[in-house]
């Protein structure tokens, strides 16, 4: 449908989309500068921590996403973003007045609900309006904006402690979001419903048939070990970076969210973008190449997430930080192609949920409570510095991401149909 959107409707909707891929990160990871401040106001430990900023919230990011994308894969999808955005942006505006464990809980919750939806529906979107040759490029422009998120909620929030306490910086990021929302249902493209578009929605594949042919797809199987194995490491990295070179390194907020918002957006951003170059240049008709591209970069990542972990001075870890992320992002990009290349235009949303689902559950939820708890077993030996071994161990599990994405390069099928 790439002739039924123009050009300039197509890259304003790109625009758009990016804007809400950056704000969800921001929402999303400004909690990890200020979780410190929350354990002390709240009372929690460091298994507590790990609840909130993974499990709780990846538990109901996956429940939310599979009915959502389910939704986009034949309704609205401008309307979903919009809807998403706005709950998301709200629920991060209450973490600002949660009083307890359990009310940030469900306000942690809320927020998880709002974000699923958006990535597939967008993913789903984009890759409808925008041609194949661009296809893998557009979705490395939305993982580096993915990370810009990242990288720009640590140095908002380091920016804006030193004039805000932490309940401050949610109410005043929270709540512009909905504004984001109405302007993603008045401005953004959406085929299904544009002039000359098709009016009866595509038949939808039945939910039985999507999981039958991801599962029969042995090449899925190993991006599924993949997706397991690598988010255990970069979550774990990305959710307990902040309090790492707080409690390690001695940094405070500003200075915190300063180096290493710089060093994740020096990584992701530059890793992603190249990414998505490469695998269109080399991978757009070869899906093989990708899983070979992406599992070099993974062998690549693990000596230098070592280094991050157990190094004693600070910019060496911020060094290693930078290669180890740019390394580990050279996967994202060419996988989500390689997996798109397996299934027919009518799954790729589900596709996408189903992706974002074991990187939720695997990464958030898995890498960023095991942290938390691995961090509480080694306090009794490292003190505050008991995340540097934590980090060091869950680092191994980039080996294994490695080899199953060459696995899933060497068994890869030729492009499904394209729409």
């Amino acid at each position: 449908m790439t002739g039924i959107v123009s050009p300039a409707r197509r890259n304003l909707t790109l625009g758009i989309l990016i804007v809400v891929a950056i704000l969800s990160y921001v929402d999303r990871q400004v909690f990890t500068l200020f979780q410190d401040d929350i354990k002390a106001e709240l009372g929690l430990s460091d298994g507590q921590l790990g609840l909130l900023t993974g499990m709780s919230f990846a538990l109901f990011y996956t429940i939310a996403a599979f009915p959502i994308a389910r939704y986009a894969d034949r309704g609205d999808r401008r309307m979903t973003i919009a809807v998403c955005v706005i709950v998301w942006s709200a629920a991060t505006a209450a973490c600002g007045v949660a009083q307890n464990f359990w009310q940030m809980v469900l306000a942690r919750i809320g927020l998880a609900a709002g974000e699923a939806g958006a990535g597939p529906a967008g993913t789903s979107l984009l890759t409808e309006i925008f041609p194949l040759e661009r296809r893998t490029t557009v979705i490395s422009i939305m993982l580096a904006a993915n990370a810009v998120g990242i990288s720009g909620g640590l140095a908002l929030g380091g920016w804006l402690s030193q004039y805000f306490g932490w309940r401050e910086v949610f109410l005043i990021l929270g709540l512009p979001g909905i504004l984001i929302g109405l302007a993603v249902w008045a401005l953004s493209a959406e085929p299904r419903r544009g002039v000359g578009a098709v009016t009866i929605p595509p038949q939808q594949i039945p939910m039985r048939e999507v999981l039958r042919t991801m599962a029969g797809n042995t090449s899925l199987r190993w991006v599924g070990l993949l997706l397991t194995m690598v988010p255990l490491t970069g979550f774990a990295f990305i959710l307990w970076g902040a309090s790492f070179f707080q409690r390690v390194h001695g940094m405070g907020k500003a200075e915190t969210g300063f180096w290493l918002g710089g060093a994740m957006a020096a990584g992701l951003v530059i890793g992603n973008l190249l990414a998505g170059w490469v695998s269109d240049r080399y991978g757009k008709a070869n899906p093989r190449f990708n899983g070979w591209f992406a599992g070099l970069g993974l062998i690549a990542a693990f000596p230098f997430g070592v280094g991050f972990a157990l190094t004693a001075d600070p910019y060496v870890a911020l060094a290693c930080f930078v290669v180890v992320k740019f390394m580990m992002t050279l996967h994202l990009g060419p996988i989500i192609s390689l997996c798109y290349a397996q299934v027919p235009v009518a799954m790729r949303a589900m596709m996408s949920a189903t992706i974002g689902m074991v990187i939720g559950l695997a990464g958030m939820g898995i890498g960023g409570t095991a942290a938390g708890y691995v961090s509480q077993a080694f306090a009794a030996d490292y003190g505050d510095k008991s995340l540097q071994p934590a980090l060091a161990l869950i680092s191994c599990c980039l080996l294994v991401g490695g080899f199953a994405a060459i696995m899933a390069g060497r068994t890869a099928r030729p492009l499904a149909e394209d729409a």
